[in-house]
Order: C-alpha cells, then sequence, then structure tokens
C-alpha cells in the first residue's frame, strides 16, 4: 500500500486531535491502573490517520481480498493465452509382418518397417482463423518385389487453414474472454478498495469508541475522587458532631458504587482496545494494549463544513469503488450477451489445405516382363526433401453445421440476457442504497451536532447546579444525599457530551465512507494501477 502525504486541512476541523498513546497495557493492580496515571502524560501518540494505515498495511480480510487482484492478472493471461501457437512433435516405429500368398512378395509374409516423425505449430488468430503447418517425415522398409525404392523416404509439408465465416468470426467474439478476464480484474482492484475503506470506516468508528471509552472512564474516576473528598469532609464535620454518621455512610456507599463504574469503564476500554488492535492487525495484542488520550473537540464550525446532499451524492456516485466494481461487473455481462448472440449463428467455415511431398530412397532394381527397371528418385533421405518441390496437394471447401432446433445456443443467450439484466438490476439497487447511505450519514452527523450543543447546555447547568448546591452545603442548607446525586448529573451531563461528539465523529466517518472518500480524507491513497486499466482516481494499489 502506497501512502501518499496529502494536506489534512480540510478535515482538521472535523477529526480534531484524538490521540491514540502507546502506553503499556491497562492490567489489573494499581501499578498500571488508570488511576495511577496523569490522563495527560506525554507518550508516543498514533492518530487515527497512522491507524487506518496500519490497519489497511495489516488487517487480513484486506491483504486476502488484495489477492484478488494478481489472481485477476494471471485470469488475463491466461485467458490471453489461447492464441498463442502451439509446438507439436512426435515420433515412432512400426513393424507388421503379415501371412502372405500374393506374388508382389517373394516370401511368404508381407514384412513392413517405419519409422515416422512430425512436427508442427498450430496458432489461432482473433479473426477465428485457426491454422497449422507440419512437417512429417517417413522412412519404410518392405519386402515387396515391385517397390523400386528400398528404403523410401516420405516427406511432406501441409498447410491447414480454418476459417470461420459466421459463428466465432471476427474479433470481437474471439476476443470476448480476453475482456470479461479485463473487468474481472478491473472489478477485483475496486472490491479490495472497497474492503480497505470499509475497513478504515471500521477503525474510524472503534477509534471514536475507545476514545469514548477512555474518556468516560476517566470520568467515573474524578467522579470518585469527588466522592472521597466528601467523605473526607463528612468524617470531619463526623468527628465535630455536625453531621450524623448516616452522612459518612452514604459517602462511603458512594465510593463503593462508583468503584464499581471504574471497573465496568476499565472493561470498556479493554474491549474496545482489543476490537481495534484487531482490526489493526497487531500481532502482539498482549503487550501493546494502548489507551487513547483524548482532547477536547470543537463543534463550534463543523457543520459549515460538511457537504450537502447533492454534492455528496454526486462525489459518491463517481468515487465508490463498490459501485464501480458492480458496473465492471454489468460491462462484462455486456461482452458476454454479445458473444452468446454470435453463437446463435450456423457454422460456416471456410477450409484450405496446401501440401508439398517428396520422395526418395535407396536404389532397388526391379525386373519386369525381362525387362530391369530402376526408379529416377533414387536417392538420400535430402534427396527427398529436395523432391517436394514436385509433389503438391491442395483442397479448397465450405463445411456447415447446425444443430436442428438450435436449443443449447438459444439458451445460453438467454441465460447470458437474464444475467445482464440481473447485474443491471443490482447496480440499481446499490445506487439507491448509496443515497439512502448518504441520507442517513449526513442525519447522524447534523443530529449528532445538535446533541453536542445540548449536551453542552447540560453540562453548563449541572456543573452551575452543582455548584450552588456546595454553597448551600457549605451553609449548612444541603446534605450528602443531594450533594452526590448533583455530582451524578454533572459525570453524566460530561459523559454525555463525550458520547454526543464521538457519535458525531462517528457519523461524519460513516458520511465520508458513503461518499467512498474517506481514505482521501486522510491522504492515504489506494487506487487501480494504470497497467490493468484506466485510474479513475487519485490512488494507487501496490503489490
Amino acid at each position: 500500500m502506497k501512502i501518499c502525504n496529502i494536506g489534512l486541512s480540510a478535515i482538521g476541523a472535523l477529526i480534531g486531535f484524538l490521540l491514540f498513546s502507546g502506553i503499556p497495557s491497562i492490567a489489573d493492580g494499581t501499578k498500571n491502573s488508570v488511576e495511577s496515571r496523569g490522563p495527560h502524560e506525554p507518550s508516543q501518540v498514533l492518530t487515527i490517520r497512522e491507524a487506518i494505515k496500519s490497519g489497511i498495511e495489516n488487517n487480513l480480510d484486506v491483504k486476502a481480498e488484495e489477492l484478488g487482484i494478481p489472481m485477476g492478472k494471471e485470469g488475463v493471461i491466461a485467458s490471453k493465452s489461447v492464441f498463442d501457437p502451439t509446438l507439436e512433435a512426435s515420433v515412432g516405429s512400426t513393424e507388421q509382418k503379415n501371412l502372405s500368398s500374393t506374388i508382389l512378395s517373394s516370401d511368404d509374409f508381407n514384412l513392413y518397417r517405419d519409422i515416422d516423425a512430425k512436427a508442427g505449430i498450430k496458432k489461432r488468430f482473433l479473426t477465428g482463423l485457426e491454422s497449422s503447418i507440419s512437417l512429417s517425415t517417413l522412412k519404410s522398409m518392405n519386402n515387396s518385389s515391385i517397390d523400386e525404392l528400398r528404403p523410401q523416404y516420405n516427406d511432406v509439408i501441409v498447410l491447414d487453414l480454418t476459417q470461420p465465416l459466421l459463428r466465432d468470426f471476427g474479433k470481437d467474439v474471439n476476443s470476448a474472454h480476453i475482456k470479461i478476464s479485463e473487468k474481472q480484474l478491473m472489478q477485483a482492484a475496486n472490491i479490495y478498495l472497497d474492503r480497505a475503506e470499509r475497513i478504515a470506516g471500521r477503525i474510524e468508528s472503534l477509534y471514536y469508541d475507545l476514545a469514548l471509552a477512555e474518556k468516560t472512564l476517566t470520568y467515573r474516576i474524578d467522579s470518585k475522587k469527588l466522592a472521597q473528598e466528601l467523605l473526607e469532609a463528612n468524617k470531619e464535620k463526623f468527628k465535630a458532631g455536625l453531621v450524623p454518621v448516616t452522612e459518612v455512610q452514604q459517602a462511603e456507599t458512594a465510593i463503593a458504587s462508583r468503584d464499581e463504574d471504574i471497573i465496568q469503564a476499565r472493561q470498556q476500554v479493554e474491549t474496545a482496545t482489543n476490537n481495534l488492535l484487531d482490526l489493526l492487525g497487531a500481532r502482539n495484542r498482549a503487550a501493546s494494549q494502548d489507551w487513547i488520550k483524548t482532547q477536547s473537540l470543537s463543534a463550534s464550525d463543523m457543520e459549515q463544513k460538511l457537504p450537502a446532499f447533492d454534492e455528496a451524492l454526486a462525489v459518491a456516485l463517481k468515487k465508490r469503488p463498490d459501485l464501480e466494481a458492480q458496473r465492471f461487473y454489468v460491462e462484462s455481462k455486456d461482452i458476454n450477451l454479445r458473444y452468446y448472440k454470435n453463437q446463435r449463428l450456423p457454422r460456416l467455415d471456410l477450409k484450405a489445405t496446401l501440401g508439398l511431398n517428396g520422395l526418395s530412397g535407396g536404389d532397388r532394381p526391379v525386373s519386369f516382363l525381362g525387362n530391369t527397371v530402376s526408379s529416377h528418385l533414387v536417392g538420400d533421405y535430402w534427396d527427398s526433401v529436395q523432391n517436394m518441390t514436385h509433389g503438391h496437394e491442395w483442397f479448397v471447401g465450405m463445411r456447415f453445421s447446425y444443430p436442428i432446433g438450435n436449443r443449447g445456443p438459444e439458451a445460453m443467450f438467454r441465460q447470458a440476457d437474464l444475467e445482464r439484466r440481473q447485474a443491471v438490476y443490482r447496480l440499481k439497487r446499490l445506487e439507491d442504497t448509496v443515497e439512502t447511505d448518504i441520507k442517513n450519514a449526513l442525519v447522524n452527523t447534523h443530529r449528532g451536532l445538535e446533541r453536542v450543543k445540548v449536551a453542552e447546555r447540560f453540562e453548563h447547568l449541572a456543573e452551575i447546579t452543582l455548584s450552588q448546591e456546595m454553597d448551600r452545603l457549605k451553609e449548612g442548607l444541603s446534605d450528602t444525599f443531594h450533594i452526590l446525586q448533583y455530582q451524578n448529573d454533572v459525570i453524566s451531563a460530561k459523559i454525555k457530551k463525550a458520547a454526543a461528539l464521538a457519535d458525531f465523529n462517528k457519523g461524519v466517518a460513516s458520511l465520508y465512507l458513503s461518499m467512498g472518500t474517506n481514505l482521501d480524507r486522510y491522504g492515504i491513497a489506494a487506487a487501480v494501477p494504470d497497467d490493468i486499466g484506466k485510474n479513475k482516481n487519485s490512488l494507487t494499489i501496490n503489490y
């Protein structure tokens, strides 16, 4: 995966400064507990961008999907190999000895011994032309009394041509399987892109889940500290005889309850960490359970940076790799349909053969009717080759075939048409789904922003109420029960605000995922290489 450093200014206001810190695991015991560490302790940080980069590079689901690209390239090569020339060669020896009473043999049997060899090349062309040229040579021996040559050398060169004129005629038909393989390659590349973007979106979501869990844990610890301070104050008042022992017991009960809240919050941090590390492909998870240190997120100007629905939809229809993959699938079905349309035609082939042959052999004079005759073709093997200019053969003709009823090709054509219509329906349905995804993502972001604003107001009011009640406590007008209740309100308000901010940022992440630009957003590039098709965006896949 090639990572491109692209400016992040367009997303700075959206993602804030959530940071992923490289700190040892949160284990049982006070030494490694959150309570023993300051929330702003300096550490090496891992940003969301770095987390996404790590996930795309190491996540096994992404790596498995990435293998579809080289597999697709091999498929293209295999499709093209149909037109590679094929070399054929054979050699053999034969002997026949048959009892006979013919006068053509001086013995009571006929004897034949042959040694033959043949070599040739076959080649198929994009027009549908099938050709072959072969050279065969034969050395034969027999005991015939009338053959003038013994042994005989017979050499033949034959060129065979068969050109379809209807079915399987033309470059479009004969290259259909190559074009389909190329479309499948582009489809595999976009499926990989889609997987990478979805993993990136999932990483973003889990990143914010972990940020919320850590922030909640911090607030739960703060809540316990508030109860601890109240307990210490109540103990002093109890010693002075200013409050009953129930005030102390209420504070102690609150601490126990908030200890349970801390344990639950720590559990959420640990499970959220494991979930994120799983997507990041972390090998040594037990030793790398990091926590995220978050900074406050400003939501004041986020709404103005969100794209409008029409703009977001236009980008999604152009950039979504799952849509692009489905479009390539439809195109492959178009090619398949045209191929089977041609297969419905009758087969009419033009055939032509041209051959040259030569003969020579050892001198064996033959006596016939008192005359002794010798062949003028006496010579060795190379004389047979030279004599090939004297012997020839040729053939030109047509061959026609058509299955009665033509049911098979017609059924295959109808099936191909149905498959294309099915692919188009799925493309249209996916476009509708994309539109719904955009709408829902915008709803989530806008409503999430509203929740942030309401949560901020809730937090502010809860803090004011707690402050006022603390003043009343100092004056003896309140009690532990009300203070604990208002403390819970403040902590609840802070957690709700953090949850609203996390949900808002998850909504933004979902929006850019729905648009197919969530990797662009972080300057992470992953696209189809130029050598397997037209580059449709600014990304590059390296494998």
